[in-house]
């Protein structure tokens, strides 16, 4: 059975989610501003959330999508998730998503965050292409993965819905070679 692996940089430490994260994960997936671009609705129970984290252990078990906790080494307090999903063995790809409180926004968490992310779906999973979709007026987002190294290739038309409310959505990529440049 596949384990979570562990990463730390120099402010954060990427874990598995465990059923303690239960309540932190209500909280961030009820939030309106979380959510704003998100692509989801908000949970209407805890008893979702366990179903989640459930799921989460069953995906490893069959190779599939991983979602960690984005956990502050200071204070050991989560603040956030990232992982992979969309994952096309064949073709070597995948895509990435990824939240955080609203107070932690803008302080260069999140490219912090994804870095040993990327690094370990490029060198230890074998993928050759990480995607990531989001909305144009999602701008903080867009600007996260273009430190990473992203290229914008295109707009998805009415891509996500939320609510009754369709959004567009940018498609993003970064190639294993560009990530070893």
């Amino acid at each position: 059975m596949e384990k979570y692996p562990l990463f730390e940089t120099e402010r954060l430490v990427l874990r598995q989610i465990t059923m303690e994260n239960v309540d932190f994960l209500y909280e961030l997936y009820t939030s309106d501003d979380v959510l704003k671009y998100f692509g989801m609705s908000p949970i209407q129970s805890k008893d979702v959330v366990v179903s989640m984290v459930e799921n989460y252990e069953k995906q490893l078990d069959l190779g599939g999508p991983m979602r960690f906790a984005i956990v502050e080494k200071q204070t050991d307090k989560m603040i956030g998730t990232c992982g992979f999903h969309g994952i096309s063995k064949a073709y070597k790809r995948c895509e990435i998503g990824y939240d955080l409180i609203p107070d932690q926004w803008g302080k260069g968490i999140m490219g912090e965050a994804l870095s040993p992310l990327l690094n370990y779906l490029f060198m230890d999973k074998g993928m050759n292409r990480i995607g990531a979709v989001i909305v144009p007026y999602n701008k903080a987002s867009s600007r996260v993965v273009e430190k990473l190294g992203f290229k914008q290739e295109g707009l998805l038309r009415d891509y996500i819905l939320q609510g009754d409310h369709a959004y567009d959505a940018y498609m993003y990529s970064l190639l294993k070679k560009e990530w070893l440049e």
